[in-house]
């Protein structure tokens, strides 16, 4: 999905709002970010499946928060709201009554916070099951990716699939385990169709997030039941600042790729969105975004570009970007996600159809 960008490095010197250097490849501090570019570029032969702009969601305050994580990555977490870090404890196990302070909260948190950085084995366990559930979308448009979240529902973005026509496209492929073997060969892979006849809804150009039902297996059986779901969780704290985020993606159509390195999340600063450092590229956009639990806390949506002081995007020479700024010149910072509480949030809202709404309960949060 869109165009894809890879960039490294800092350039906090410069009077604009800038965290990170050129799409082509510097130093930001030392981690590397590869962007995937799904943002307001007018070429549609390289970005046909971009996100509509719905305009810059970067400004001093999570421009501010960026720069505060990437300087100090380890003691981040300490900066979040305190409401982020109180759900954030309980979601551990931690106990916490209404007469916990902001002290007691962070000295619970330092147990985990200040643990060293080993994972368990069960880690590559989870990643595995979790990457199962992850497939390439094929449209006439490009190379897209999603992820099942119930034995028959699969989750993508709205700017893949805009309407019903364009899910129900008889050349639509959702294709799973596309990945290479350990000899670099591609693995046996299932190629399904969408059912977008039987299920089919999309959000609205801010949640960007469509569900699609997907065929079933020659068997007869839901996808799902072979290769796995991801649960939708709502809860906030899942993820905290200057920790990982992981994502399972197909970039430009490739075979399946997790990014797990250079991957933080730096603002929580927008409502609805996440920013993190994680790569990505074209291809990726419809991707989950995981913690270290491998529990969802956003589906990837596209890249945020540097701005001057005025919130007017810029390029890598600090001019104002337009239609007809080539995409070399464009300036990627980080990559953002929606945020899985607030689709949750609209998903229980809708009043569907009666043979629709089992498939809709499948995929939200038990009560």
């Amino acid at each position: 999905m869109g165009v894809g960008s890879c960039y490294r490095g800092t350039r906090l010197d410069m009077p604009v709002y800038v965290i990170a250097a050129n799409s082509r490849g510097h130093e930001m501090g030392n981690a590397r970010v590869a962007a995937d570019r799904t943002e307001v570029s007018s070429l549609d032969l390289i970005d046909p499946l971009r996100p509509t702009d719905n305009g810059p969601i970067l400004n001093s305050s999570n421009v501010g928060q960026i720069s505060s994580v990437l300087s100090d990555p380890p003691s981040a977490w300490r900066t979040e709201p305190a409401a982020r870090k109180v759900a954030a404890a309980s979601l551990r196990g931690f106990a916490i009554s209404d007469e916990s302070d902001d002290e007691m909260v962070d000295a619970q948190l330092e147990q985990l916070m200040d643990a060293d950085d080993m994972v368990p084995g069960l880690w590559l366990k989870l990643a595995t099951a979790a990457a199962d559930t992850v497939a390439l979308i094929k449209t006439p448009a490009g190379p897209a990716t999603g992820f099942l979240v119930s034995d028959d529902l699969l989750m993508t973005n709205w700017h893949v699939f805009k309407t019903l026509e364009s899910a129900q496209d008889p050349r639509v492929r959702i294709v799973f385990r596309f990945e290479e073997n350990e000899n670099g060969q591609i693995r046996s892979s299932v190629s399904l169709r969408a059912d977008a006849g039987r299920f089919f809804i999309t959000g609205n150009r801010e949640l960007d997030f469509a569900l699609v039902a997907v065929a079933p297996l020659p068997s007869g059986r839901p996808a799902g039941t072979k290769f796995g779901r991801i649960r939708l969780n709502p809860a906030i704290g899942k993820v905290l600042l200057g920790q990982p985020l992981n994502i399972v993606q197909h970039p430009g159509g490739n075979p399946r790729k997790l990014a797990f390195r250079n991957n933080l999340l730096v603002s929580v600063d927008d409502p609805t969105r996440l920013i993190y450092q994680t790569d990505t590229m074209p291809g990726s956009s419809g991707s989950p975004v995981f913690n270290d639990e491998w529990e969802l806390v956003a589906l990837h949506h596209r890249a945020e570009q540097a701005q001057d002081s005025q919130g007017r995007r810029i390029d890598l020479n600090g001019n104002p970007v337009t239609d007809r700024t080539p995409d070399h010149l464009r300036h990627w910072i980080a990559n953002s996600g929606i945020r899985v509480s607030k689709i949750v949030a609209h998903l229980q809202t809708l009043d569907l159809a009666q043979e629709q709404a089992p498939l809709l309960a499948a995929v939200l949060p038990q009560e």
